[in-house]
């Protein structure tokens, strides 16, 4: 076949994108209102909830899942399930700001987000081009993370060394700085799956593998780098954890990955692929850390909390698939 055939063709793909079932932008817009509502409703209801402690609280704990969900969303979206590295990558990360925050804030970081993107980019390269299972794959990174973290450590907590209050500190005097990153990211992963082509092509791979093969768009560079993303951001949220504790552990960020992905479900994006967008991750984000601070603050236990997120996930997957459904039938 000649590089000319194998070029992708603006017709295939448009066609093919077409036919995916409309279900995001309907899916997030209901988060979005039920994230309006639940806030509104707490506020009126809840006296400790609109104080500036608790709604800093709330902000820091959305930021860290949300920086990661917005991330792993491409990996999803690109029909590949989910990392489930995600723990032990951020454990990981932030051990290795705590170790060399003495050579400064900024190296710490940039050091810290290679590792991560690093990371991520073999995890990609492993799944892309030798189709390997993606859930066996980042099943055994983490246990190789964790061995390797062991090692670092030997089992103590890493003391940082030098001056992190940036990542600490208020932009415009009332916005966590870690907010503001998560904001970042989340427009810069929006605008480059909805307005680059190579936002559609994985978008088009995770909905229909073979037509993006049949269209020649090669699937190795696409899911090292929805995985390459994915460590990139979970790395920056290792490196925020690590400035909030002054610390790095194997400990830390354990539910990061849980909380990652169902901000990833109840925000619209498809376990199978092909639908979604990180804004929706997103807002997934920021209604399950909402849903969370109003049960903590009306003193539910935490195990039922679990058992809420748990519930709310395949509420979401039931309704999701409902819908497809009734649309494929019409």
């Amino acid at each position: 076949m000649s590089l000319l055939e194998r070029r992708p063709t603006v017709g295939v793909v448009s066609r093919v994108l077409a036919s995916r079932p409309s279900l995001q932008g309907t899916s997030t817009t209901l988060v979005a209102l039920a994230t309006v509502v639940l806030a509104i409703a707490a506020s009126l209801t809840i006296d400790s909830f609109a104080t500036t402690s608790n709604l800093r609280g709330l902000c820091l704990a959305v930021s860290l899942s949300g920086i990661v969900a917005v991330g792993l969303s491409l990996v999803t979206i690109g029909g590949q399930l989910f990392s489930l590295s995600i723990p032990a990558l951020v454990a990981l990360s932030t051990i290795s700001f705590a170790t060399t925050l003495h050579f400064g804030l900024w190296a710490a970081l940039a050091l810290t987000v290679a590792l991560g993107t690093g990371v991520g980019v073999v995890q990609g390269l492993v799944v892309g081009r030798f189709d390997a299972d993606p859930i066996i794959t980042t099943i055994a990174a983490a246990a190789i993370m964790v061995g390797l973290g062991q090692l670092w450590t030997n089992g103590r907590t890493i003391i940082g060394h030098g001056d992190a209050e940036l990542f600490n500190s208020n932009v415009f005097g009332f916005l966590p700085f870690q907010t503001l990153v998560f904001m970042l990211l989340t427009a810069l992963l929006y605008w480059l799956h909805r307005f680059t082509v190579t936002g559609r092509k994985l978008t088009l791979l995770g909905l229909n593998g073979r037509a993006a093969t049949m269209s020649g768009i090669r699937k190795a560079p696409l899911i090292t780098m929805a995985f390459g993303i994915s460590g990139l951001t979970t790395g920056i949220a290792g490196t925020m954890l690590a400035a909030q504790t002054n610390n790095g552990q194997l400990l830390l960020g354990s539910s990061l990955g849980f909380d990652a992905i169902v901000a990833v479900i109840v925000g619209g994006v498809a376990i199978g692929g092909g639908v979604g967008t990180p804004l929706g991750a997103a807002i997934g984000a920021v209604f399950v850390g909402l849903l969370a601070n109003v049960a903590s603050l009306i003193g539910l236990d935490y195990q039922w909390q679990l058992v809420a997120e748990g519930v709310l996930i395949l509420s979401v997957v039931l309704t999701t698939g409902a819908l497809a459904g009734r649309r494929q039938r019409r």
